[in-house]
C-alpha cells in the first residue's frame, strides 16, 4: 500500500536511505517464531497431519554406567564438587530405558534441584550433551521431518512464500541455510532443510559454524571437536549428528577458497535464530576483531534472510550517525533504569549461577562494532511487541546516537528492497519504527502487515504537543512487561484520549508516555489494525 500521508522527505532520513541503494539486495528481517508444522511441532500443523514412522518426534536421553563413566572422565572444568555430585545423582536415576529431555530434566531436579541450578551453563550443555542417544535407523540418522504444506500458521506461509518467490528467479535458484545463532547447530539444520524442502528451489544447509571459522581459518580442521567445545558449549556431536559432523569436516578440509566459491554459488543466505553474537563468529574473528576473508561474499549475497538473531545480528556498518550497533541482550525495564552498556552480554542464567559480574542478567548490551552491515539504516531489533522492547530499542538509540530504530514482531518480516529503498511488511502483526527527534524523545510509527514504506518520506512537521490528560484512566499498568504495548497503543488510536502512561508496578519511576499531537495520525487497514504515524514518545 502507498502511504499517501508520507508526503514531506526528510532529508536526514533521505540520504541515509540511499547510502545503501547502489545495491539490488533484498533483505527478509523476520522477528522471530516462524512456527511451522513439523514432527517435532505438530500442534503447528492443520488437523490430521500424520508424518512419517521415521520421523523424528524429540530427542532421547539414557543415563547408563557407559554415560555416567564418560561423564566422569570428561568432565569439562575443575569444579570437582559438582562433579563428583553430579556423578551420585546420575546413579541414583540411572535406567536400561531411554527417556525424553523433560523426563531427564524432572528426574534430575527430584534428587537435586538444588544441583541442577547450580550447574553452570558447561556444565549443563556438557551432561546433557554426553547423555543424548543418536537416532539412527538402518544406519541413518532420523530427521526432523517438516510439512510447510500442512502448516496452519498463515504469517509464516506468507513469508516463506516470499522468500522462495525471490530465490526462484535468482540466477542459481540457491539457498545456503547456517545455523550458526544456535548453540548446537547440527540440532535445527533438519528444520531449515526441510522448510524449504517442499518449495522448488536448492535449499540446502551449509556447514558454516563458529567452529569451521575458527579451524578453517587455523588449518586446524582435525580439532574441530575442540572448538565445539570451546565456542559453543556443543558436546559428542559427532556421535548424536554424525552425518552433519562429517559434512563440517569436509568442508573445513576443503580449504578457504572452497568455502568462498560455495558462498559465492549462493543467491541467497539464511540466518536461523538463537545468539547473534554466535552468528557473529562465522564471519569475524572474535579474537582479532578482524572479518574473515569470507565476510565480504556473505555480505553481497543477492538475498539475505534472518530470522531472531538472524535479523538482528545484520544491524551494522555506518549511517550519517555513526556506528550502527548490534543489540546483544537486555530487558526494557533493566534499560529504563540503567540504560545501555557497550559490553559482551552476561552469561546465560548466570542469575543463578554465582552472580553476572559487574551487569545484571537483562541489562541491555550491545556491540558497537555492529554484525554484519547489510542492514545500516539504524538498529534492529526482534520478538518486539511480544517482548516489549520499545522502551530497550528507544534507550540504545540515545545512547548510540542513532537516529532510527526498527523493531520486527514475530511471525513477521520487514522486507527491505534496496535499489529502491522500499520497505514492506509481511506475515501475521507490524513492525516499529521509532526517530529519535531529542533527548528522550520519540516518534513513534507502527506499520502493519501489507504497508509499504520508505524512510523518505517519513513525514517530520513541527507542532504543538498536546499535553497529557490527567487521571487514572490514561495509564496503561505493566504493559512492558507483560508484552502488552502494541495491544495499548491499538486501543489508544481507537480512541479519544490524547495521552497514555505506560506504568509499571514494580518500576514506577521508569513511565513511558505517548502523546497524540497534531503530526499523530491513526489509520484503519483493511486488517483491521490501525497503522500509526507520527506518534509522540516520552522516556
Amino acid at each position: 500500500m502507498n502511504l499517501v500521508s508520507f508526503v514531506k522527505n526528510f532529508t536526514l532520513a533521505f540520504s541515509l536511505l540511499y547510502s545503501l541503494t547502489s545495491s539490488a539486495q533484498t533483505l527478509y528481517l523476520a522477528g522471530g517464531a516462524l512456527k511451522t508444522c513439523s514432527s517435532l511441532a505438530p500442534k503447528n500443523c492443520i488437523e490430521k497431519t500424520s508424518f512419517s514412522s521415521h520421523a523424528k518426534t524429540h530427542s532421547l536421553y539414557l543415563v547408563n554406567e557407559t554415560a555416567i563413566t564418560a561423564i566422569n572422565s570428561n568432565w569439562p572444568n575443575t569444579n570437582t564438587q559438582h562433579k563428583i555430585a553430579t556423578r551420585k545423582l546420575l546413579n541414583k536415576i540411572k535406567s536400561k530405558h531411554a527417556i525424553s529431555k523433560a523426563e531427564l530434566i524432572d528426574n534430575f531436579k527430584a534428587k537435586n534441584a538444588a544441583l541442577y541450578r547450580a550447574l553452570s551453563n558447561q556444565e549443563y550443555y556438557f551432561v546433557f550433551d554426553m547423555l543424548e542417544l543418536p537416532l539412527i535407523v538402518n544406519n541413518k540418522r532420523i530427521n526432523e521431518q517438516v510439512l510447510t504444506n500442512k502448516n496452519k500458521i498463515k504469517g509464516t506461509t506468507e513469508i516463506l512464500n516470499a522468500i522462495s518467490l525471490d530465490i526462484k528467479n535468482a540466477p542459481n535458484k540457491t539457498l545456503y541455510l547456517v545455523t550458526a545463532s544456535s548453540r548446537d547447530p547440527y540440532e535445527s539444520a533438519d528444520f531449515y532443510n526441510g522448510l524449504f524442502s517442499q518449495y522448488k528451489i536448492n535449499a540446502k544447509w551449509l556447514a558454516l559454524t563458529p567452529a569451521l571459522a575458527k579451524a578453517i581459518s587455523k588449518q586446524d580442521c582435525e580439532n574441530l571437536d575442540n572448538y565445539r567445545k570451546k565456542i559453543n558449549l556443543a558436546y559428542n556431536r559427532d556421535t548424536v549428528y554424525p552425518d552433519l559432523t562429517t559434512q563440517e569436516k569436509a568442508l573445513c578440509d576443503a580449504g578457504i577458497d572452497n568455502l568462498i566459491t560455495t558462498l559465492k554459488n549462493a543467491d541467497g543466505l539464511f540466518f536461523n535464530g538463537g545468539d547473534q553474537s554466535l552468528t557473529k563468529q562465522v564471519f569475524i574473528n572474535a579474537e582479532t576483531k578482524e572479518p574473515y576473508p569470507w565476510f565480504e561474499v556473505i555480505q553481497s549475497r543477492e538475498i539475505l534472510v534472518g530470522t531472531s538473531a538472524g535479523t538482528a545480528m545484520q544491524s551494522g556498518g555506518q549511517n550519517n550517525y555513526g556506528n550502527v550497533p548490534m543489540i546483544t541482550n537486555g530487558s526494557s525495564l533493566n534499560a529504563l533504569k540503567n540504560g545501555a552498556f557497550d559490553a559482551p552480554p552476561p552469561a546465560e542464567n548466570c542469575q543463578n549461577q554465582g552472580g553476572c559480574q559487574h551487569l545484571e542478567f537483562d541489562a541491555l548490551t550491545y556491540d558497537k562494532h555492529g554484525g554484519l552491515g547489510s542492514f545500516d539504516f539504524g538498529i534492529l531489533d526482534t520478538h518486539f511487541s511480544e517482548r516489549g522492547r520499545t522502551p530497550r530499542l528507544a534507550v540504545l538509540m540515545q545512547a548510540t546516537k542513532q537516529q532510527f530504530g526498527f523493531g520486527v514482531d514475530e511471525t513477521t518480516a520487514l522486507k527491505v528492497e534496496k535499489n529502491t529503498g522500499n520497505m514492506s511488511v509481511i506475515g501475521k502483526e507490524g513492525v516499529v519504527i521509532l526517530a529519535h527527534t531529542a533527548k528522550n524523545t520519540f516518534r513513534y510509527h507502527f506499520m502493519p502487515t501489507g504497508e509499504e514504506f520508505m524512510l523518505s518520506r517519513l513525514k517530520q512537521e513541527q507542532g504543538d504537543d498536546i499535553k497529557a490528560i490527567s487521571g487514572e484512566e490514561n495509564v496503561f499498568e505493566n504493559a512492558i512487561s507483560n508484552g502488552q504495548i502494541r495491544r495499548a497503543l491499538q486501543d489508544f488510536c481507537d480512541s479519544k484520549k490524547q495521552a497514555i502512561t505506560l506504568v509499571e508496578t514494580a518500576q514506577k519511576d521508569t513511565p513511558v508516555t505517548f502523546t497524540k499531537d497534531a503530526n499523530t495520525t491513526c489509520v484503519k487497514t483493511h486488517s483491521g489494525t490501525y497503522r500509526i504515524e507520527n506518534m509522540l514518545m516520552q522516556l
